[in-house]
């Protein structure tokens, strides 16, 4: 049950922490939550609704891009294949680390930015060629192919419902300067080391990327 309860909840997390930290992105989530269901903080919450929330789901993907609750992805190989320079035999496991890949600038426009708008609308904008070109294969937040994650729609649903039922409502906001604090050391570290791990995985993610087009789905 952890793939359904500690994941989405840790990212949920995540997400209440960045949007406390940009106000901006807050408030048109929250314009958003009102456009589409109503100011009426007693309305049900349909799927309709959930849908529709656009950017909303921009949020969601740009925090987990940024914070990853899951930074790795296992794959066997069903044949003899080369990478990184090296001829790997059939049943080779793989453990691919896409959370450098996240942070490329090979594949993202200015990596280390909070943007939403990364996820949103893209194709109407052209600031965001990188996004555009390499969103569908270089964004893992489920995984891939045949062994993607089969609750990935429930998980999307809970942290829509769980967003749309709380800040229509409440209006959070950082107050522990401390804490606050604490946070912005805690993504220097993060940043730290999203190069650190780019430096030592990003030439084999770009190869594996640029060989497999798949990142081996």
């Amino acid at each position: 049950m952890g793939g359904g309860t500690d994941t989405t909840a840790n990212l949920f997390c995540f997400v209440a922490y960045y949007l406390g930290r940009y106000p901006e992105v807050k408030q048109r989530l929250r314009q958003e939550l009102d456009d589409v269901i109503g100011n009426d903080s007693t309305k049900q919450i349909t799927y309709k609704h959930i849908d529709e929330l656009r950017y909303c789901d921009a949020v969601i993907k740009e925090v987990y891009r940024l914070f990853p609750v899951a930074f790795s992805l296992g794959r066997v190989s069903t044949e003899k294949d080369e990478v990184g320079g090296y001829v790997w035999p059939e049943e080779t496991s793989y453990s691919i680390l896409y959370c450098a890949i996240m942070k490329s600038k090979d594949y993202w426009t200015d990596p280390e930015k909070f943007d939403p708008d990364r996820f949103y609308k893209i194709d109407e904008d052209d600031k965001y060629l990188l996004e555009r070109q390499y969103v569908k294969t270089a964004f893992s937040i489920f995984g891939g192919g045949i062994r993607a994650c089969p609750g990935r729609k429930l998980a999307m649903i809970e942290l829509k419902c769980l967003l749309a039922s709380i800040y229509r409502k409440y209006d959070i906001e950082m107050c522990y300067k401390k804490f606050w604090r604490l946070l912005i050391v805690f993504d220097t570290v993060n940043a730290w080391m999203s190069r650190y791990t780019d430096y030592i995985y990003g030439s084999l993610s770009k190869l594996i990327y640029s060989e497999h087009n798949t990142l081996l789905y």
